[in-house]
């Protein structure tokens, strides 16, 4: 009689993994997409204000349910975490981001960005809540350094030297933000879907507010281009990706999803050198390496995998 449930509760773990995986993949290619997406928009017929519009409107309807019932400011959540959430991963992060990526590729910022993010969010860990890494997680991050350097060190030939380095230095400071965003949300003890909500309301008419003063160029876009702004920036970044990446966390481990995490850099360089035509070069296909097996060092993830 026990054999039968062995095998049901095995088919079963298969199958959550196999779930896990799909999900972390689908994950990676999305936020990968929104890179790709938002470089195009940018170089194109939108604007950074446009574009948070855009990628905000999709999560605040949505989710609405969520901050209609939960309040537009979740019970208990402290000023300071909350505004470090929304500056974070909400309207200062997307403008930053859609503003670097107006100055540096898709290929740059896709590999740069998550990079700079895990060096600055253990700088954070260390300098103010005490962390102390262990000597394997610092390799990973000296190894992510190393792929910093060389990407910024040696561009590719395409690339406007003196446009490229503002979008670095606009990439270091979304970095920044996002990685107060990471050590902020740990500590809020929201849920991912609720930050999602939280941050989606406030993102969106704090957008509204600044397009009254600004002005938009969505009116007068195709309705072609902005439907696919809404799919890639609202849709698929803004809510899908937060459920997979959920999903993935649940079935293939923290760790798991943080492997494939790592893969965005890949993605992204591939998006931005077959879609958008960037350039692509040995330094970038060895800072894309660097980073991506700097991270999963990093994270532990390579350490667990290779104990399997």
């Amino acid at each position: 009689m026990s054999r039968p449930s062995a095998s049901s509760s095995s088919a079963n773990l298969v199958e959550n993994r196999l779930l896990g995986t799909l999900c972390a993949v689908l994950t990676v290619t999305i936020w990968a997409s929104w890179i790709i997406a938002t470089r195009y928009a940018v170089t194109t017929r939108f604007n950074a204000v446009d574009l948070g519009l855009i990628r905000f409107v999709v999560p605040f309807v949505l989710l609405s349910p969520i901050w209609w019932k939960r309040g537009i400011w979740p019970r208990g959540l402290p000023v300071g975490l909350g505004l470090m959430i929304v500056v974070g991963s909400g309207v200062a992060y997307s403008l930053v981001v859609a503003t670097a990526l107006k100055f540096a590729p898709a290929s740059h910022v896709g590999t740069l960005l998550p990079g700079v993010m895990s060096i600055w969010a253990v700088l954070i860990g260390v300098a103010v809540f005490g962390e102390r890494p262990n000597v394997i997680r610092w390799v990973g991050y000296g190894v992510i350094a190393v792929g910093i350097i060389i990407l910024t060190a040696l561009q590719p030939d395409q690339a406007d030297g003196d446009t490229v380095i503002v979008g670095y230095a606009l990439l270091f400071c979304a970095a920044l933000m996002w990685a107060s965003y990471t050590h902020a949300l740990r500590r809020s003890g929201l849920q991912a879907i609720d930050a999602a909500a939280f941050t989606g309301f406030w993102s969106f008419v704090s957008f509204a507010v600044i397009a009254l003063f600004v002005g938009t160029n969505i009116v007068d876009a195709p309705l072609n281009d902005v439907l696919v702004q809404l799919l890639f920036q609202g849709l698929l970044s803004g809510v899908i990706a937060v459920v997979t990446y959920g999903i993935a966390v649940r079935n293939i481990g923290s760790t798991g999803a943080a492997a494939f995490g790592a893969l965005t850099p890949a993605f992204s360089a591939l998006g931005g050198v077959f879609l958008l035509g960037e350039a692509g070069s040995i330094s970038l296909i060895l800072a894309v390496a660097l980073v991506i097996i700097g991270v999963m060092i990093a994270s532990g993830a390579a350490a667990k995998l290779l104990r399997r």
